[in-house]
């Protein structure tokens, strides 16, 4: 009897590594980058350890590209509150740059000035995506 178990056990344990050979997860393919290739990144939601609400990137009048468009790979990044969207932040691999100014904001309103200082209390930190990575 111990011996039919220990079969059934190599069986199952044989066929299971065959599955897990073949197992993917959308949008995590390795993705080789050539010197100057363009790397887009992409700003994500507002968040904070003091508060459970998350604010959208944009949601502060930071510099915007003329239309945003919104990225939502996948179920999860919905349920986790994640409103990934572009940006106009230009990367391009193993290129040096120094600082470059994106844009210019003029000023800001009193409310505008008011809801930065708010978040900076609240102790927000601004999520980003290069490459699908954090």
């Amino acid at each position: 009897m111990a011996g039919r178990q220990v079969l059934a056990l190599l069986l199952l344990v044989g066929c299971s590594a065959h599955v897990a050979h073949s197992f993917y997860l959308p949008g995590v393919a390795p993705q080789d980058f050539k010197k100057g290739d363009a790397i887009y990144l992409k700003v994500n939601k507002l968040s904070s350890i003091r508060t459970q609400l998350p604010y959208q990137y944009y949601s502060l009048p930071y510099c915007r590209p003329e239309k945003i468009v919104p990225f939502a790979e996948n179920l999860g990044e919905v349920l986790r509150g994640d409103r990934i969207e572009n940006s106009l932040y230009q990367i391009h691999m193993r290129v040096d740059e120094q600082c470059k100014v994106l844009c210019r904001i003029e000023s800001l309103s009193e409310a505008q000035a008011d809801a930065f200082v708010a978040k900076v209390e609240d102790d927000y930190k601004v999520n980003m995506i290069l490459d699908n990575l954090p």
